[in-house]
Parts: C-alpha cells; structure tokens; sequence
C-alpha cells in the first residue's frame, strides 16, 4: 500500500518571462533588459513553425484599413491568409516593399518608411492562428560559475543549436527555426491531510519535518543549479523532444544526483507550468503534446507504491 504523510511538498515551475527570436538576434538580447538577476534566462527551447512570407502583389490600401495578405507554407503548399488592418497610418497613398524571400517588408508613403517589419513578429503581434505555434524539436539548459552563463551566451556557439539548423534546412525547407529564451519562477505548494487518522507520533515527526522543509524552502531555497536541472528535465519527460535523449524516459529518477536536494529535502512532486498564450500568442507542442494555451503537469519524486500523491489529497 502507498503511504500518505500528514504533510506533502511540492514545487511549481511557471514560466514567468519568455522570448522569441531565431539565432542572428542572440547578440542583441542583453541589450533589451527583459531578463535580470530576478528573472534570469538559463531555460531555452528550439522550435520550429511554418515559414511565413507577405505576398505583396495583394496589398490594397484604403481609407479604412491595410489590406495584407500572407503565406504559410505548409509542407510546400502555400495557403494564403487574408487581413484586414485598421488604416492608422492616416493616408491611403502607401506602397509596400518586400523583395525575395518574402520574410521582410515595408511600408512607405512618398518614400517615407512607415513600417518596417519582419513578417513572423508581425503576425505574431497582430494575428492568430495555429500556425503562429511552436513545435519544441529540443529543451536545453544553460548554468556557468554563479549563474554567470546565461542562454543567450551559450547558444551563440551551440554545437547542438546549430545541427538543429542545418537538418531543419534540408528536411523542413517549409519551416523557420526559433529560440524560445524562457525564465522560471518557483511556487511552492504545502497541503495537509485532515482526512487521515495519524498516530501522535506520526503527527509529531511530520510536524519536526513540514519545519525543516518549510524553513529550506522559505530561507536559501534550492540550490538554483539543482532547480534548473529539474526544470529542464520535467519539461525535457513532458514535451519529449525529439532531438533530446537525457531524461526523456529516466525521469524521475533518485539516482539523479543533478536534482538530489528534492529528495533530501522528501519534496513529493515537481511540476512545470506554462501559460504561453498570454505571453506570446502562440501554444507550444510536440509528437507527444497536443498544441494548447496552458501546458500544466507534475512529476511524483517518488513511485505511487511508495507515496501518495499530493494532488490525491486536493
């Protein structure tokens, strides 16, 4: 029979900061201040998505709105997507600009640039649609001396990053390659059982432990190397990405000295949560997941025969 305890433990990852750019940007990153010493980006997953182009031909200007219209390639099939933009840029006397391939356009007006765009941001901001979804093809992490090496700086020169590329290019000419830089905030969840009849001596060890546990949790915490490792790994067994082989069927795992201080600490499940429409107008997936606005799942630290789930007692 599984135990329960009186007291269970367990740790949420939310996606708290996320951004998407593909490989050129990486070199600006630190200089839009979106990730700080609070919000540190040392989570970054490799996607891909339909390569999206502007058909330039089919623009139409009106007093009312911008008429746009844009190609997704699907598996070398382009399907056109027709919008209707509100006209804010107060003149109907406006040209587009786009030369091959297609990925980049303007607006002018008497040579004046209006806008000036990449296609995929664009739509990203403006539109919807399931082909603004991102397919996760592989999860990394990133941790130097003191947290010193962040994402950005490691996948300038990832040797992994840039195999993804080069297959990417040859087996999905009709997809782009992106990176999603992603920071993770810790929420901690305690939950008692009221239901359960425990012994006095039962309650009084719980009681020396939910203290201990609640002091580690509240006070330095996890050691930040430890809760990125299993960070990356719940997502890793979560999305099984197919260019990613550690922890995809070996997690979770005791025998993981990379996460250890979960088990020490008797914490009974780790959990990944992400909310990526509100963020970014887009749901992640893969082979194994569906495409959805909110991703939410837990891991017990320890098998069902051993322990009950904290989840069980809610």
């Amino acid at each position: 029979m599984s135990k329960r305890l009186p007291t269970e433990f367990a740790i949420n990852m939310s996606l708290d900061k996320i951004m998407i750019i593909q490989q050129p940007e990486l070199k600006f990153v630190s200089e839009f201040n979106y990730f700080d010493e609070n919000s540190p980006c040392h989570i970054y997953f490799i996607c891909k998505k339909p390569r999206l182009t502007i058909i330039p031909e089919k623009f139409e200007a009106r007093d009312e709105y911008l008429k746009m219209t844009f190609g997704i390639n699907r598996k070398g099939i382009i399907e056109e997507k027709e919008y209707k933009f509100a006209n804010n840029l107060e003149s109907k006397d406006i040209q587009i600009v786009s030369s091959y391939p297609f990925n980049i356009f303007q607006l002018k007006s008497n040579d004046v640039v209006l806008v000036d765009a990449k296609v995929s941001p664009f739509l990203q901001t403006y539109a919807s649609g399931d082909f603004l979804n991102l397919e996760v093809l592989y999860i990394g992490q990133s941790y130097g001396v003191e947290g010193a090496r962040t994402a950005p700086d490691r996948l300038v020169s990832h040797s992994t990053l840039q195999g993804i590329y080069a297959e990417a290019i040859i087996n999905n000419p009709d997809s782009e390659i992106y990176l999603a830089l992603a920071s993770f905030s810790q929420i901690n969840f305690v939950m008692m059982d009221g239901r359960t009849k425990f012994s006095n001596e039962e309650l009084k060890e719980d009681g020396i432990r939910r203290k201990k546990v609640s002091d580690k949790l509240a006070g330095e915490g996890i050691n930040e190397q430890q809760k990125i490792n299993f960070t990356e790994a719940a997502l890793i067994k979560y999305f099984q990405p197919r260019y990613n082989k550690t922890y995809k069927d070996s997690f979770p795992n005791p025998a993981h000295s990379t996460y250890s201080e979960c088990y020490e600490l008797d914490i009974n499940a780790v959990c990944i949560e992400l909310q990526t429409y509100e963020m970014i107008n887009c749901c992640f997936y893969s082979d194994e997941v569906k495409p959805a606005p909110w991703n939410l799942h837990h891991f017990l630290l320890n098998s069902e025969e051993e322990r009950k789930s904290i989840f069980e007692i809610i």
